[in-house]
């Protein structure tokens, strides 16, 4: 068996290929083994993508986005088989050693993509952080009568100053070093307990029902009924049709852009003898993935309508149990968040060495030392910068539609058609079913980028129209033709002395989402 596997090992040196340092690693093919490989890629497959998909499905209708949610999990379950042929051709594990060979143009395309990808995980790794501590100020702030932004963020800062502080120092504290670390072998053990919690996290959403909330629950669904009373939650239908319906496939395309983490994981088993294991370990933890978003999304999406918030966990009441899910999702993600900037070094890494090997391959006299990568310093840029984005854009949803409509398709779909049709395809001819499907990846990652990005964007820009420090208004005229205005809703907006409109940024993207859907 492994003689066979032998000519998939890296090409060595000559005279070093049969040296007696060289030893094949017997893969585990045990059940235990296999289960617990399924577990660890379950955990990179579930990530702050889940929270945001009732959002997605609201938009689209629940039936609707079953279906667009089940269109790109064959999509990416192809593309990822697709990757793994890829790899098994050329004897490489990673998608940087597939970019290198395919050329310098893919190599920086897919550097690049991966590491604004993966920092924009980090970024909305902290958002949501943050987002749990702004909900235990304001809970210590109603309990001991305190007021005013050192407790409860507000329009000018998303995050009260209490909760920026605890931000901050769980950032310094907590996740600056474990991201120091140079190997994330150390932090495999916390990849089941990771798990755990976002399996109760799950849970939570399912089961806990807004019916036990209180008057003073501060969910969109209350907020709905309060303002005056003017309307009610509408439930999601089956189907809609509207400018926001093809913002869910951006999110949708984030949920699941994870086949980067496969094949370092699936190295043990990428040999012809065991591959039909690493297939049963790709099908389970994919279906397992497909089956635990479509249930979050159909639960949120049914369960409250038009009123989903952009983060599930804000529309459950402030009961013990949501508030311990809102912790375990802070635990998982700070067990998540260190390989995510072990991930962005490994890809500065890349750049640096391509930028480095340029000038070497030239006439100069003396080849050019390689620069040191100063390991500290970039950890501690790539957490500090996704601290300061998580601070000024503390917007997940709008972080989630740009990386899925952007550097998610790339990684997910483009990349591995390219590799597969670089490395495998060349065998078939054009008119072969797979080479096809290669194509059709290609295109349905475009379709992603044409229909949602414009969307998007103009989504992005209303939301900042409305927002009081990006547009001093020496009047409210602008705004009252707007659909998202002031004219509304008259709570969200109101009129200082000097004629400027101060408009509430969150109230006023949260009934501009509903006036394009009704």
């Amino acid at each position: 068996m492994f003689q066979a596997a032998g000519r998939y090992l890296p090409a060595l040196p000559s005279g070093l290929r049969n040296a007696k340092f060289i030893r094949y690693e017997i893969p585990d093919t045990t059940l235990f083994a296999l289960a617990g490989t399924t577990f660890n890629l379950l955990n990179g497959t579930t990530g702050p993508g889940l929270l945001a998909l009732p959002l997605a499905f609201a938009r689209c209708g629940w039936l609707m986005g079953s279906l667009l949610l089940l269109l790109t999990f064959v999509f990416n379950h192809v593309s990822l088989l697709y990757l793994l042929k890829a790899c098994l051709a050329t004897r490489e594990h990673s998608y940087i050693g597939l970019s290198v060979r395919t050329g310098k143009q893919i190599a920086a395309l897919v550097d690049w993509a991966s590491l604004i990808f993966f920092f924009g995980s980090c970024v909305s790794y902290l958002v949501i952080i943050g987002d749990t501590f702004n909900i235990l100020t304001a809970a210590v702030g109603d309990v001991s009568g305190g007021e005013g932004s050192l407790y409860h963020g507000g329009i000018a800062m998303h995050f009260s100053f209490l909760a920026l502080g605890m931000l901050v120092v769980f950032t310094v504290c907590c996740l600056l070093p474990l991201s120091m670390l140079r190997s994330m072998d150390s932090l495999q053990i916390t990849s089941g307990i990771a798990m755990i919690c976002i399996l109760y996290a799950i849970g939570v959403i399912v089961c806990v029902s807004p019916a036990t909330a209180g008057p003073d629950l501060p969910t969109d669904v209350s907020r709905a009924s309060e303002n005056g009373g003017s309307r009610e939650r509408i439930a999601t239908p089956a189907v809609t049709f509207s400018s926001e319906t093809l913002l869910a496939l951006p999110t949708m395309a984030f949920c699941f852009a994870s086949q980067s983490l496969f094949p370092p994981a699936l190295e043990t088993l990428h040999q012809p003898a065991t591959y039909h294991h690493l297939q049963s370990v790709v099908d389970v933890t994919m279906y397992l993935t497909f089956g635990l978003h479509l249930i979050v999304g159909l639960a949120g999406a049914l369960r409250y309508g038009d009123a989903t918030a952009a983060n599930i966990l804000d529309n459950l009441p402030p009961t013990t149990s949501v508030m311990v899910a809102r912790l375990a999702i802070v635990l998982a993600f700070a067990f998540t968040f260190p390989m995510m900037i072990f991930l962005c070094r490994m890809h500065i890494q890349s750049i640096m060495a391509r930028m480095d090997a340029a000038p070497q391959q030239t006439d100069a006299p003396a080849p050019v030392a390689p620069r040191e990568f100063h390991h500290r310093l970039v950890s501690a840029l790539l957490v500090g910068l996704s601290l300061l984005c998580g601070v000024l854009f503390p917007n997940i949803d709008a972080i989630f539609g740009l990386l899925g409509g952007t550097t998610a398709v790339v990684i997910s779909f483009i990349a591995p058609a390219v590799f597969w049709d670089e490395f495998v395809g060349y065998m078939y001819p054009w008119s072969h079913p797979r080479k096809l499907m290669s194509k059709a990846l290609i295109a349905f990652a475009l379709v992603i980028a044409c229909l949602a990005l414009p969307g998007l964007a103009i989504d992005i820009l209303g939301g900042l129209y409305a927002t009081a420090w990006w547009v001093p208004m020496s009047s409210g005229v602008g705004l009252q033709h707007w659909s998202g205005g002031i004219d509304t809703h008259a709570s969200i907006g109101v009129m200082t002395d000097d004629g400027q409109v101060i408009v509430d940024a969150h109230a006023a993207k949260h009934l501009h989402h509903h006036s394009h859907g009704m």
